[in-house]
């Protein structure tokens, strides 16, 4: 005989080859057994699988374990959905579900004391577990424990905190004191919904006479009486009186300031201080004594009314709209968001805006304290702080004020009297208005010490639009000096609203058409409120809402107007300070706000657009039209024609190069005058002296020829007159020459050209034209016309005047020099004439306001006439020609007169009834209007709206219980000073602060807003940070980019895994490598340089193959560089590792897994990893198999099916029902308390294409493994060995024949069966079994039919019962081996077990026959073997008994062998045998042996 032997030594299962060609070291099957152990034995050894032990310490104290009723810890059917270790603290955590005692916890196992501790138990429905959503998301980080289930809020506990306020497992933990609720396991956490509210104050002292508010004394004086710059001295003590009441305690002994102004002549003020304590005040008193600490050396000689104010430290944030907000620290280092913040807090001064300065003074923050409060409370039960924050406007940076802790007390209130400032918070925190952390998520890793959540829910369906109605309030200011807050005019706003749920995820802003608000050009002097109302229903998912506006405007300027000019084209030129350049732009917009020199808004027709803009004064106005020459000339025929520009006359002397020969040259432009009317001046192109004489006149003339820049214009038609007279009498010809003069109004200041229109004539121009609001420079004392009574503007000179006399003389007319008591030839202003002439002494002592007035007469000065109350128009000085006159030497008081030729812009018009009798210089070298200290306003309009869709923050979060109520909006975005001036900015400079339109922003979404699953996208948080204390965990960013998305054709990401510094994402038909805080770089070739990245997600890199995890993330696990998982819609199972994507079901096992998937009707597919012995197992239905890296194979199935499982330090748990079983148990094949069998089925395959007769089997190995084998005709099997040489040997025992069929209709207590179809093979005499069969029994008789056949007792069977018939009933001693076994000892109902009397026969296996002698001495069948136990030499039955053995006398008892198996062996081409040991021993198998003959067959 031939001797085949199999062994196991490459350990691995094979189920794809044919029978015939599995190769020797594999098998076709095994269950619960391991090869090649890590225990130390022999590499090639099958051994029974270690068992699992149950782990359920409670302590160490008298409660020693975890109650097991109703069952495992005291629960009603628990199951484990996921679980998660930490190999840092050797300890292991999984969730339990027990839905039917409503019961969910967080379970941990400590691997070190093996005690079982509760984490968090929830019988409140907080958690909700479902045992269908298995959690394959969770991690630990710094003590924290994260999870999602994809079925509610993805969460996270500290792991400590809650174990502390666990007792067991049946009580609701408490954390704070409470029992735990939903917001205190959430990852996304509460944050305030309140502004603070603000108390601004300009005084840390208050009252009157601090801040803005002063008191003012009763008239004063703080000279000596002896003239300018006397001051009185240092130390001195004035006695005060005053209107208000002071209070004592405030002001005694403190220093206060006083300060006074005076109005000067041009309405400029002159503004003097002095300084000193104030004492004797009573408690609160009107009157005090002042010592002077300080004083103004130029303080006049005059009782004034003095301001006073108590000298503080400087305001804070002078130059800044401070905001404030505050945000909650939370126990585990996470900050809330920003509270929405507060207004902005500022308060100015009085309105004061002046071209002199250039600022607003109206616009300088005079705050000393700000005094916080309405903080939210109570706070969140995981709040351990509140830091207060403050926000300057020209920058993005929050700094922390202060910190208070939660358990110091209740922040009610925060004074801030400093700009002291704390730590800066990183910027990106104004960008977080909430946290965008998914409500739902499949899956969750950590990588790079962010959370991330791949697959995941976002957003609200909201539905139809939300309708907003919106208005707008207008009151009246209060106050038209200080400015208070409002809504910009000449405006329209968006409102829009938002909805949040809550955890404060806020929706996108929805708003409509009937949520726009104009606010007009009209409202601009009022104090302006937005508000507005929700008309729609709120949804569903909402708490809060909270209303934004949309303000599109850019940045506008206000401008202080100077002065106006006429421009040469009849438009205007204004004139403003140069520090205002750049608020301005050529073909930009200029509204007029306020009127010039009061406080009139401005609200019509007052836009103009920026014609032009000059650094410098323009041309026209800077250069003034200057006399050069003047002479008188002859019209000649045709020599003025209309619209001609070439004009001819006869003009000077030809004798003699005259001045006006020379002047014409070079001159810029000429006019002509005759009697009353002159014509325009016209610029000279070119031309001058022809050269030829015109002879016929006396002295002879030169003719003049010159072309003039247009033509003769109609206005001026008289000079054309041809007739004879015309042409002989003399015309007055001047030429003029443009002078720059650079006057000190042009110094420092921007012109802008803006169209004249009416409203400028009403607001700026007319008012202009009020003494009150003119600087008038100098003037003379008030004449009158022929009195010699009066000095001053007159129109005769008095004989025989003293000196002093003289002094303030101004008179009109030409002095006869050196003629004492002569008259004058009067020459005063006269209507038509351009020229008068006025005298003076010269150098008078002293000086006075009369003479000034005379030596300001002077080219470019402005002047103006009066007479009596009536006022002239406004000139200037186009040519002076001053002569000095000496009175003769030997007269009365000789001295001498200064006589000046003036002559203006333009014709005198002002038709008085007679000679004026006041003259004024307005503006000493000005050539434009008048300023004013209440000028006129401007205000730049915007350059371009602005097409971003940005809606500003304008409320809190308001209680969705409200919607429907009308609310006014806490936002504004200017300063109102009730005179039409509207600011936004510190002092109104360019580039200086604003108050802005708010910090947070929001914005409308252009497709609707819905629910959405990203299933194919991730999404990460912020950095954990144990080291430096940073936890930013619950930190989503949504303006930061902190998403990725894969391509959504490979279906939703089922699981995450970082694998060292790479994030593995398993979609359900891909797989994908994501680089984490790195890039690649790739080359020509295709190669990579990896390159380090800001981006958290980098790169994604596909992996080669076309497979996924399909819907089954619970089939994951992994080990080192490998991870392995199933991949249900293409059969496979797959193993990623170094090399790629391998399906390791192709390992022998791919249609195995094919067929498996297909037909598995379990949703879950658990993997898990066992370190222990280094195999990937998953569990498929009720079945578990395992991959062996060792082998690369599958090396085994597995009787146990676990919920879950996991590997610890090299310790291999699975879980059941909840609890946790430890695999080390030397129980082998015993798992979770009960007993397996395990087996390995090798295949003797040698010469498969010759029949074998297979004889013998023996195996090496350890005693209690028992053998069946098949071959492809027959079947066999060892049931007991004799061991020879170590190795257990015997031969194959033949099966019994037998055949199945179904029952085909239940019966009730017959004998009578019908089959589901015909069989021939049954006949009289087969044992029938199958379930519910009593007894043994026997066919008795069949029909003809082959389908009806009678029984030999009655039976009840239900429908479709398997049926086995079994050919035992003809005893045929030539077919059997009979042999004896002893009498029977007992032998009692249910008639299945039989006692012996004495030792069984060792040949006794199972599935021998018991048979025993009838009274006839017939053998008769007992029954089958089912078990044989000689220890109690006890027989079980593999069904009851049809004979009950009697026991006095004693039965004897016979069992038999099929004489044909035992002899002939088996034949086939190949032997299929079966080991199998139900010992919980560790039992050994090396190798199987057969010997064989090669069949003749």
């Amino acid at each position: 005989m031939a001797k085949l032997q199999r062994t196991f030594l490459q350990g691995k299962m094979n189920k794809d080859l044919d029978e015939r060609l599995i190769p020797n070291g594999q098998y076709r099957d095994a269950q619960n057994i391991q090869v090649s152990t890590s225990e130390g034995s022999d590499v090639g050894a099958v051994e029974n699988m270690l068992g699992n032990t149950l782990q359920n310490l409670r302590s160490t104290g008298p409660d020693v374990f975890w109650p097991r009723t109703p069952g495992p810890f005291g629960l009603t059917n628990p199951v484990c959905i996921g679980v998660v270790k930490d190999p840092q603290n050797e300890k292991i955590y999984w969730f339990l579900s027990a839905a039917d005692s409503s019961t969910d916890a967080i379970v941990e196992y400590d691997q070190v004391t093996k005690i079982i501790a509760p984490i968090i138990v929830d019988v409140n429905g907080v958690l909700n577990f479902n045992k269908l959503n298995l959690i394959t998301g969770v991690n630990i980080l710094g003590g924290m424990l994260f999870w999602t289930d994809d079925l509610s809020e993805p969460k996270k506990i500290n792991i400590a905190r809650f174990k502390a306020g666990s007792t067991d497992f049946v009580t609701q933990t408490q954390v704070y004191s409470n029992d735990f609720i939903l917001e205190d396991v959430t990852v996304i956490l509460k944050s305030p919904s309140v502004a603070t509210s603000i108390l601004v104050e300009p005084s840390l002292v208050g009252g009157v006479g601090t801040g803005i508010t002063p008191v003012f004394t009763t008239a004063a004086n703080f000279n000596t009486g002896t003239g300018a710059f006397y001051p009185l001295a240092i130390g001195t003590v004035v006695a005060l009186q005053w209107g208000d009441t002071l209070s004592f305690a405030n002001f005694n002994g403190k220093l206060v300031r006083l300060v006074a102004s005076v109005t000067n002549s041009d309405n400029t003020l002159d503004e003097y201080e002095v300084t000193g304590t104030l004492s004797g005040i009573t408690v609160v008193g009107t009157s005090g004594n002042f010592t002077i600490v300080s004083i103004d050396s130029d303080v006049p000689n005059l009782a004034l009314s003095w301001s006073l104010l108590l000298i503080e430290d400087e305001p804070i944030f002078q130059n800044d709209f401070p905001r404030f907000s505050y945000r909650w620290k939370y126990a585990d280092g996470e900050y809330s968001t920003y509270a929405p913040f507060s207004e902005a807090a500022f308060i100015g001064n009085e309105f004061d805006y002046s071209s002199t300065n250039a600022f607003n003074k109206g616009m300088v923050n005079f705050t000393r304290r700000i005094t916080l409060g309405n903080f939210q409370t109570p706070t969140p039960d995981g709040v351990v702080a509140v830091e207060v924050l403050y926000k300057g406007v020209s920058s993005n940076n929050v700094y922390n004020l202060e910190t208070f802790k939660v358990a110091d007390g209740v922040l009610t209130s925060f004074v801030i009297t400093t700009e002291l400032l704390g730590s800066v918070i990183e910027s990106s925190q104004l960008l977080r208005p909430w946290d965008n952390v998914p409500r739902k998520a499949k899956s969750q890793e950590v990588i790079g010490n962010r959370i991330i959540y791949g697959n995941y829910l976002q957003n609200y369906t909201v539905g139809a639009t939300p309708q907003i109605s919106a208005d707008q309030t207008n009151t009246a200011h209060a106050n038209n000096r200080l400015g208070e807050e409002s809504v910009k005019s000449n405006r329209t706003y968006q409102i829009g609203v938002t909805f949040i749920d809550e955890f404060n995820r806020e929706s996108p802003v929805f708003t409509n058409k009937t949520a726009a608000v104009n606010i007009s050009q009209d409202k601009s002097a009022n104090k302006n409120i937005l508000k507005a109302s929700v008309t729609s229903a709120a949804p569903g998912y909402a708490d809060f809402y909270k209303y934004y506006i949309k303000d599109p405007a850019p940045e506008y300027y206000n401008l202080v107007l100077d002065r106006f000019y006429d421009a040469e084209d009849g438009n205007i030129w204004l004139s403003f300070p140069s520090v205002e350049i750049n608020k301005v732009r050529e073909d930009g917009y200029l509204f007029l706000k306020k009127r010039h020199g009061n406080s009139t808004p401005v609200t019509e027709q007052n836009k103009y657009k920026i014609l032009d803009i000059s650094s410098s004064a323009p041309g026209f106005i800077s250069s003034l039209p200057t006399v050069v020459a003047n002479t008188n000339m002859t019209p000649v025929a045709n020599g003025f024609i209309l619209g001609n520009a070439l004009i001819k006359f006869n003009a000077a002397e030809a004798a003699e190069i005259s001045e006006f020969h020379k002047a014409i040259n070079s001159a810029d432009s000429i006019q002509f005058t005759k009697g009353s009317e002159s014509t325009q001046r016209y610029n000279i192109i070119s031309g001058g002296a022809t050269g030829a004489i015109e002879t016929s006149t006396t002295p002879d003339l030169a003719k003049f020829e010159v072309t003039l820049d247009q033509g003769i214009d109609d206005t001026d038609s008289w000079i054309t007159s041809q007739t004879a007279q015309f042409l002989l009498e003399p015309i007055s010809v001047t030429l003029y020459n443009n002078i720059d003069n650079n006057l000190p109004e042009f110094q420092g200041r921007f012109f802008a050209k803006i169209p004249r229109n009416s409203a400028f004539l009403t607001n700026v121009e007319l008012p202009s034209q009020n003494t009150g609001s003119f600087r008038i420079a100098y003037q003379t004392i008030q004449g009158v016309q022929g009195n010699p009574g009066y000095l001053g503007l007159r129109d005769n000179m008095p004989a025989n005047l003293t000196l002093s006399s003289f002094s303030d003389l101004v008179a009109f007319g030409d002095f006869n020099a050196g003629v004492p008591g002569s008259t004058r030839t009067p020459n005063p202003p006269t209507d038509g004439n351009g020229s008068f002439t006025i005298i003076s002494v010269q150098n008078p002592p002293p000086a006075t306001n009369t003479r000034f007035t005379f030596d300001n007469v002077k080219i470019g000065a402005s002047i103006r006439f009066k007479e009596g109350a009536n006022l002239g128009e406004i000139y200037t000085v186009a040519s002076v020609v001053s002569t000095t006159y000496l009175r003769g030497a030997g007269q009365i008081n000789p001295f001498s007169f200064e006589q000046k030729v003036v002559t203006l812009d333009r014709n005198y018009n002002d038709q008085f009834a007679s000679v004026p009798t006041r003259l004024q210089v307005l503006n000493v070298d000005g050539v434009g209007s008048f300023v004013t200290r209440n000028p006129a306003i401007f205000e730049t309009e915007p350059a371009d709206l602005a097409d971003l869709d940005i809606y500003y923050e304008a409320s809190d979060a308001l209680a969705i219980g409200g919607l429907a109520s009308n609310v006014n909006l806490d936002w504004f975005n200017c300063y109102s000073f009730g005179n039409g001036v509207e600011s936004d900015r510190i002092r109104d400079d360019f580039n200086a602060p604003t108050i802005g339109k708010g910090v947070r922003v929001s914005s409308t979404l252009d497709v609707p807003y819905e629910e959405e699953r990203r299933a194919a996208g991730m999404i990460f948080s912020g950095i954990f940070n144990s080291t430096s204390g940073v936890n930013n965990t619950n930190q989503f960013l949504i303006a930061e980019n902190i998403t990725k998305d894969l391509n959504p054709t490979y279906g939703s990401i089922q699981k995450l895994h970082a694998r060292d510094t790479d994030l593995i994402a398993l979609l359900e038909d891909k797989c994908f490598r994501i680089l984490a805080n790195k890039d690649a770089l790739y080359n020509a070739d295709g190669s990579t340089n990896v390159t380090s990245s800001n981006n958290v997600l980098g790169q994604t890199v596909p992996f080669v193959g076309e497979y996924g995890i399909s819907k089954n993330p619970e089939s994951f696990a992994s080990f080192g560089f490998r991870s392995y998982f199933t991949d249900k819609a293409r059969g496979a199972v797959m193993r990623l590792s170094r090399d790629g994507l391998t399906d390791i079901g192709d390992k022998g096992m791919s249609f195995f897994f094919q067929d498996a998937f297909k037909t598995n009707v379990e949703p879950a597919i658990i993997g898990t990893y066992d370190s222990d012995i280094g195999s990937y197992n998953v569990v498929l239905g009720s079945e578990g198999l395992s991959f062996k890296e060792r082998v690369d194979g599958w090396n085994t199935r597995m009787s146990y099916d676990p919920e879950f499982g996991i590997s610890l330090n090299n310790e291999y748990y699975t879980f059941k029902d909840g609890s946790l079983w430890e695999h080390s148990n030397p129980l082998r094949s015993n798992f979770y308390g009960v007993q397996y069998e395990s087996t390995v089925k090798p295949i003797f395959n040698d010469a498969p294409t010759s029949i074998k007769n297979f004889k013998t089997l023996s195996y090496e190995g350890t005693a209690g493994w028992t053998a069946a084998i098949a071959t492809n005709e027959q079947s066999g099997e060892v049931n007991t060995w004799k061991k020879r040489e170590g190795i257990y040997f015997n031969y194959i025992i033949g099966d019994g024949t037998f055949f199945l069929a179904d029952l085909d209709g239940a019966i009730n207590n017959a004998n009578t069966i019908v089959i589901a179809a015909p069989n021939t093979d049954i006949s009289v005499g087969d044992t029938i079994t199958g379930v519910g069969i009593s007894g043994i029994v026997t066919v008795t008789g069949i029909a003809a039919d082959k389908i009806t056949i009678t029984m030999s007792s009655a039976q009840t069977l239900a429908n479709d019962t398997a049926l086995t018939f079994t050919k035992v009933a003809d005893i045929d001693t030539s077919e059997f081996s009979v042999m004896g076994i002893g009498n029977v000892l007992r032998h009692d109902a249910p008639y299945n077990v039989i006692i012996v009397n004495g030792e069984i026969n060792v040949s006794l296996q199972s599935g021998d026959i018991i048979l025993t002698n009838d009274t006839s001495n017939v053998l008769k069948v007992v029954g089958t073997v089912l078990l044989v136990n000689r220890v109690t030499n006890t027989i079980t039955l593999t069904a009851a008994s049809p004979v009950v053995l009697p026991t006095a006398p004693a039965a004897f008892i016979l069992f038999a062998k099929n004489t044909e198996a035992n002899t002939s062996g088996l034949l086939g081409y190949y032997g299929e045998v079966v080991l199998t040991t139900t010992s919980s021993d560790k039992k050994e198998l090396f190798a199987v042996n057969s010997e064989i003959f090669i069949s003749s067959e």
